[in-house]
Order: structure tokens, then sequence, then C-alpha cells
């Protein structure tokens, strides 16, 4: 990473750690808008937690039902005007990324490549394969990591690899530790990779995007340092001594208990002295109560250092990330409201804070909003020109009044998102399972329980969407992608008229006419499934073909359990407006079948690589021949 990375500054609302300017008090919201608020220092801030602390803590911790709650996790991006076609890497048309969905925008992956070497993040090691020999070169040791593995982003010969930690048992009481490592690895020499710098930090992983060499990584962290008792036995007396303890940890509290903390470490891996990750003037608090939990926004210098040069972050339970080429979004869903005291009566609400990242030596806090319901994933969001596009389901917590889904406009007005239009009533009793915006003007929706509406909307009036054409259609789709020329690809699962999934399907959509969607053409798996159904980082489009990681298995017709799947690749070619089916290519391994799973797809030159869950393979790309080459 040469370019300039930015340090994270929460402008007039969030700050950097580094800056005297405060946030404004809160003002009065409008509609779907809620400003943040000001903490003048730790003390106000950590008078802000005890107070609220306080209030709710019971003998069994914080959290409506005893211990402090855990977020829920999500991921981030998408800009609809420019979208990747999971095609072309930056610089390179001969190789290609994993499917990012803004083009521009990098999102970390478990595999990256730069043409020269792949590297994965697979089976719990961090491999270096040399593109030319299709060996594996190095190992790039990372102490510590979790089961889930590390996340990477690769520029020229720059890695950072971004790796959950195994924190170990908690002690009773406490919350159990959460921790990030962040490693930045010089490969210029990939089979002798150095790793340059490495920090701890307290909080989970959420994700990280990279703009033009700038690194921004999203961390959701508990309160590291509160340690609450329980209750010893069922009596009303051990619950009362329990929950007078828990009340005096509260009270003897101090900021370090409440913030997540960072720690660098040297060659040798000796930890040196943690201190706080954020300064407290760096936080921001929705005006309602949203939890004890931190989110941060943590930025990289480009000095060859994995020391977070800045942080700002918001308090908030846990957060889906949106990311632009001018826009971050933080979208936070405080579930556990629901059943707490003075939940939200209408069901779960979404928190949208919004930050301009145009600037890569900044990152500014611009506005604030609430909508009703809760997203699906980061295509749920779009924001371009100042208006932000967002697509919900709302769950009302009567089951007497059924689900439906909405896509709301918002426009930034100062400091808050105020909504400015709605479409509602989308797929009553159903729910979104897809969402991609078509450029700033249209939306393509899809809701689903036993048809497949794929709704298109009308955004051009920011005041007034509506939905101009709908498609009822058996099964859904999982994932959308514009193919350009008023043509939409669509990934899920074919279902019968009761609503009984069947198997993989893609559709491709006219949606020229805006008013009369229509499937032109059709292809389906039976019994079969893919991952690019639920991560759209695993689905790739190079030329006229689409790669998608598939497993086929009837688990119905396999009674003694001695069949094997079908693990490796389906593929659709996409020629003169058509969709056919196209060669299958196997994966699956000699002894166990699951070993080939193949979870991404590259094309490097005339090559395309599949990535399994422990094997590497690599095939001709005009003849498909190949198989295996390296362990993972």
């Amino acid at each position: 990473m040469r370019g300039v990375l930015a340090g994270a500054a929460i402008g007039s609302l969030l700050l950097t750690a580094c800056s005297a300017t405060q946030l404004p008090p809160p003002q009065a919201a409008g509609p779907g808008a809620i400003p943040l608020a000001a903490f003048d220092s730790c003390d106000d801030l950590l008078t802000h937690l005890k107070t609220e602390a306080a209030e709710q803590v019971t003998a069994w911790g914080l959290g409506p039902s005893g211990p402090i709650m855990f977020g829920v996790e999500d991921q981030a991006a998408s800009d609809g005007a420019e979208t990747s076609a999971g095609g072309a890497g930056a610089g390179d048309s001969s190789v290609s990324s994993t499917n990012n969905q803004v083009e521009g925008v990098d999102e970390a992956d478990v595999v990256k490549t730069n043409g020269e070497v792949i590297v994965t993040s697979v089976s719990g090691r961090i491999r270096v394969v040399d593109v030319a020999t299709a060996e594996v070169v190095a190992t790039i040791p990372v102490p510590g990591m979790a089961e889930g593995g590390a996340e990477l982003l690769l520029d020229d010969d720059d890695l950072v690899v971004l790796a959950s930690e195994w924190g170990g048992w908690a002690a009773d009481g406490a919350a159990p530790a959460e921790r990030t490592t962040i490693h930045r690895v010089d490969l210029s020499d990939p089979a002798n990779p150095e790793v340059v710098g490495t920090t701890r930090v307290e909080g989970s992983y959420r994700s990280a995007r990279m703009i033009d060499g700038t690194v921004r990584l999203v961390l959701v962290s508990q309160p590291p340092g509160l340690v609450f008792t329980h209750p010893e036995d069922g009596s009303l007396s051990a619950e009362a001594e329990a929950l007078e303890a828990n009340r005096q940890v509260v009270a003897d509290s101090t900021i370090d208990d409440w913030l997540p903390h960072r720690q660098p470490m040297d060659g040798s891996g000796t930890g040196g002295t943690p201190e706080l990750l954020l300064d407290c003037t760096a936080i921001g608090r929705p005006g309602d109560f949203s939890g004890f939990s931190t989110v941060s926004v943590v930025t990289l210098d480009d000095d060859g250092d994995a020391a977070p040069t800045s942080a700002a972050g918001v308090l908030a339970d846990a957060g889906t990330v949106y990311a632009s080429t001018d826009r971050l979004i933080v979208a936070t869903s405080p579930w556990w409201m629901m059943w707490a005291d003075g939940a939200d009566e209408d069901g779960p609400h979404t928190d949208l804070h919004s930050f301009d990242i145009s600037d890569a030596g900044a990152t500014t806090y611009v506005a604030s909003g609430r909508v009703d319901g809760w997203l699906l994933n980061q295509f749920s969001l779009d924001s371009a020109d100042g208006i932000t596009r967002v697509a919900t389901t709302r769950t009302p917590p009567s089951a007497a009044e059924p689900s439906s889904s909405s896509l709301v406009v918002l426009t930034e007005d100062g400091d808050e998102l105020v909504e400015t239009g709605r479409v509602d009533g989308l797929g009553a009793t159903e729910q979104i399972y897809a969402v991609r915006y078509l450029g700033p003007e249209l939306a393509a929706v899809v809701t689903f329980r036993q048809t497949d509406p794929l709704y298109l909307i009308d955004t051009s009036d920011p005041s007034a969407p509506r939905v101009t054409g709908e498609l009822k259609i058996p099964g859904y789709s999982a994932y959308l992608h514009p193919l350009g020329e008023g043509r939409l690809l669509g990934i899920g699962q074919d279902a019968t008229d009761e609503g009984q999934t069947t198997g993989l399907q893609a559709s491709l959509f006219d949606i020229a006419d805006t008013s009369s969607p229509q499937r032109i053409g059709q292809v389906t798996w039976e019994h079969t499934s893919s991952t690019a159904e639920w991560d759209h980082r695993a689905f790739l489009l190079w030329e006229d073909r689409v790669y998608l990681p598939a497993e086929t298995y009837d688990w119905e017709s396999d009674t003694d359990g001695t069949g094997k799947p079908q693990i490796g690749l389906v593929t659709v070619d996409l020629s003169d407006g058509t969709l056919t089916e196209g060669p299958r290519i196997d994966t699956a391994g000699a002894n166990d079948a699951w070993a080939g799973n193949v979870i991404r797809v590259l094309v490097i030159g005339d090559d395309l690589w599949a990535v399994g869950h422990s094997d590497l393979f690599r095939f001709d790309l005009e003849t498909l021949d190949g198989g295996a080459v390296a362990v993972l």
C-alpha cells in the first residue's frame, strides 16, 4: 500500500483521537433522524456508561437476559452506480479480483492475488503461492489465530492480515476475550515474507475496505474489563446478593473497563504496554441508548507499520458496514432492545451513521438517521450524491400483523438523514432475499416466502419512489448481478409453487422495460447449493461465463449414507443475450469428497484457479483441463 492512507477523523461529530474539537450537543431530531451526542472528556463518557449500567444491571450482569449481549455479525459495501463484475483486477485486465460490489472499493477476503502470487487464508494458515510454479512458497505465521482464520487486503507487495484471535476462555462472569490482530507483511520477496508490524486490538473484526491504498477497519468490542457475578443458587437472597455485587462492579469501574485497547507487538511476539484504542472525545452516542458496545473505525498509516494512526467510534451494539467510493455507513440494529424494557413497539429498527470518505486524508461524519426494520446485508444500502437508499424488512412483534418490506430514501440535511420518500408493502408475509441498486434511479428488490416477487423501483424522485414493475416466479434470487443493456442475473434457488426449494438456479432477467420485467433464461441444478448464494465474493463473471462454487447432494435418495456429493464448480454461459448451462468442473477429493469444496474462483492469465477449504486447483481457462496443484 504505497498510497496515502487516511487518518480516521470523524469530522464535525466523530473526531480523531488527536483532535481537540468536541462533538456538538444533540439536536432535536426530525423524522428518521438521530443525531449523535458528544462526550467532553473520559469522565463525561464514564458517567454516561455508569448511569445507564446502574439502571440495567441485574443479578446476572448487563443485558436483557443477564450477561452482556453480543452483536450480530455482518459485512459491507454497495454503490449501485458502480458495480464490479468480479472480473479484471486494478491495472491488469488479465487478472481477476474476487467479486467486489463497487469498482474501486476492495473488500477484505480470504483470497487475494496481484497476478504473481496468490495469498490464501484457509485451513487456519496464511499461504503464499507462486503463480508461475503453482507451489506454496511461504507460510506466514499468525500466532493465536482463531479457527475462523483471517481476511486479507493486498496492494502490490503490501499485505494486510486481519486475524481473529483466540483470546482464551473468559473468567467466570466476564465477557469472552475478543481480539483482532493486524499484521503488516512485505511480500517483495514472496518466498521470504517479512512481517513489518503487528498490533493486537480488543474487539471483534467486522469488515475492512481499501480505496486507493486507504484502509479502514471496523471492529465491535464489548466492555473488556467488567467481571460480573451471578446467584450461587436459586434463592431470592442469592439473587439479591449478586445484584448488589454487580452494582458495585459498575460503581467501581474505570474507563479502561469499558473501552477497547490496542497493544503493539515486536518481532519476537512480546507485547508492549496496552493503551486505549480511542480517545474519549472521539466517541459519539445516539440520542437513544444503544448499548454498551463500541463500534470503532480504525485507520492504518502507510509507513509500513501495523499501528493504527487514529480511531473513532460510536456506542452501538453491532453493525453492517457499507462503503462506496465516497461514503461509509455503519448500520446498527439493537435487536436485544426488542426484549428490554421500553422496547420498540413497532419491532426492530436500524440506525444509520454516515461518513464522508471521499478525502483520502480524512473520514468526516456526515449525518445519522433511523429506519424501521432490519437489513438483509450490505446490499441493502446505497449512498450517492447526498441520497441514501435502504431496503428493510419489518417484522412486527405481533403475529397478527404480517411482515413486509420497504425501500426508504433519506437525504443528507445538515447532520441528519431525513426521510424524503418511501415505498411500503413489498412482499406481504415475506422478507427480503436480495437487493441491488442499478444506478441512482433504479433498484431491484427480491422477497420470498412461496414465490419470488422481483420488484423494480424507480428512485429518480427521492420524494416519491415507486414500484414500476413486478415479476412473480417460483423460487428466489439470493444474489443479483447487473449485466448492462437492460439485463440482470439472479443466483438463488428454484422452488415449487408451495415454496419448497429444489436446487440452485441462475435466472436471466430482461429489465429494459421497467414496467414489465421478464425472465428470459433459466438454468437449474437439482439438490444443489452454492456459496455465492450467501457470499457474493464467491461469484465470478469472466468474459461471457459465470463460475459458481457448487455442492450437489441428494440426501433423500442416499438412504444408506454411502453416496458421495458432487463438489466443484458449475458454469453458465452468457452470449447473445442467452443463458445456457456450461461445463461442470469436479474438485471432489478422492478420500473425502468435501475436501475439494470450492470457496473462491480467480482468473490469472490463461488459467482458472479455484480455492478450496484445503486444496488449490488450476484449470486451463479454455479447455478446463486440470486439477489440484497444492495443499493449502
